[in-house]
């Protein structure tokens, strides 16, 4: 959403016009002086796919300054874990798209036919945001985050949880864009800040947290950038 891209524009350094590209819109841009692209995906799992085709897509025609470039999802997300809290930043370290259900077919409760059943972030990606937010004063969790179509409500949340125990947040986009990254071979790893924990009241906390989520996901995400350039270059697809 715009709301989550806000703070990201807010911190660059230098920000070009903005072109449409699908339903996703791209701007240049340098960010703790290092060059990315900003991509506004629109919700959901089929905008979020679209998205991140349409930036790897581009960034291979560009050439890129490394063979394989680092997607990052950011924004906000809805909190499962037992111990996460609103504010709190999730580092997905694998992801899950629970609407998924082949088992019928022999596959397992979130695996898309064809896929693996589950996306893992590169250890050393996720351990580069550790080391880099070792002392910062945001807290930070590293685990499952999993995605869904559905704005996921208590009861929505007590079916997920019983099925993925160890889910820490759920979100519209971050399997698809883990799925599309994985066919493409480029690293990906999704960092959420937390607007809401699905309760009752969840819809009006998303509405009153989600410019404050959005806000702490940029600022791990942005004081990560060096670190995450570091092992970026030495990334090789499963």
């Amino acid at each position: 959403m715009e709301d989550e891209l806000v703070p990201f524009m807010e911190r660059a350094e230098d920000i070009g016009p903005a072109r449409q590209i699908g339903n996703a819109v791209h701007r240049d841009a340098v960010l703790a002086g290092h060059p990315v692209v900003l991509v506004r995906t629109g919700i959901g799992l089929v905008n979020a796919a679209g998205a991140a085709t349409s930036a790897l897509l581009e960034a291979q025609r560009a050439g890129g300054n490394t063979e394989h470039p680092v997607v990052i999802s950011a924004g906000s997300a809805g909190g499962l874990g037992a111990g996460v809290r609103v504010g709190d930043v999730v580092v997905g370290t694998q992801y899950i798209n629970v609407d998924a259900d082949a088992r019928a077919f022999g596959y397992k409760l979130g695996q898309v036919p064809g896929m693996p059943d589950t996306y893992p972030a590169p250890e050393p990606l996720t351990e580069s945001i550790r080391l880099a937010r070792s002392g910062g004063t945001i807290p930070m969790h590293h685990g499952l985050i999993v995605s869904s179509y559905n704005f996921v409500t208590p009861a929505r949340a007590e079916l997920i949880t019983g099925s993925f125990p160890g889910a820490l947040a759920t979100d519209m986009e971050s399997s698809a864009i883990a799925q599309t990254c994985f066919v493409f071979g480029a690293p990906f790893i999704s960092v959420r800040g937390i607007s809401d924990l699905c309760g009752p009241a969840a819809e009006d906390d998303f509405r009153d947290q989600v410019d404050d989520a959005a806000t702490q996901s940029a600022n791990v995400v942005i004081s990560s950038l060096d670190a995450m350039a570091g092992v970026a270059g030495a990334y090789q697809p499963a």
